[in-house]
């Protein structure tokens, strides 16, 4: 993955209530960091209800948590990144493969693009790390508790 997209500024480790709470937290640091606009925050939200991105992670080995990729519109965005965030407690997407079940998720990846098409484009891009990854480093990223171990075990695994 290219330098830009990953920044151990935007690694976060999170307790949240629910995937509400997640994402105004997520929401609020982003913001600060001149990463995204206004707005960002109700677009992400209605987006992942009409297009849920929660997935299974049972294909890419055992014992892993399942994972979402949230995003939005590219005009929500001011700054392409892709941000990982560790859940310390699993809270609930619903699956993109069937809506109609919940999946309790621990681990989002949130992909930040300006560009019509850039969403699709990094999610090609993190499916391919994750599906291309030892399982052993899988493991150690997701096991990650603080926002530097977390980046610093992205970086070793090779995103």
């Amino acid at each position: 993955m290219a330098e830009e997209l990953l920044n151990m500024e935007s690694c976060f480790v999170l307790q949240a209530e629910d995937r509400a709470d997640m994402f105004a937290q997520v929401y609020k640091k982003l913001l600060e960091q001149g990463l995204v606009a206004a707005g960002f925050l109700d677009q992400v939200v209605e987006r992942e209800d009409d297009f849920p991105t929660g997935l299974a992670s049972c294909n890419l080995a055992p014992g892993l948590p399942n994972l979402a990729f949230p995003h939005t519109e590219g005009c929500f965005v001011k700054r392409q990144r892709v941000v990982p965030i560790k859940l310390l407690a699993p809270v609930s997407f619903k699956s993109m493969v069937d809506p109609s079940r919940e999946l309790p998720v621990g681990f989002c990846f949130m992909l930040l693009d300006q560009r019509a098409d850039g969403q699709a484009e990094l999610l090609a891009k993190t499916m391919t790390f994750l599906s291309q990854a030892d399982p052993a480093d899988l493991r150690q990223i997701f096991a990650q508790t603080d926002p530097a171990g977390l980046y610093s075990a992205l970086r070793e695994a090779g995103f």
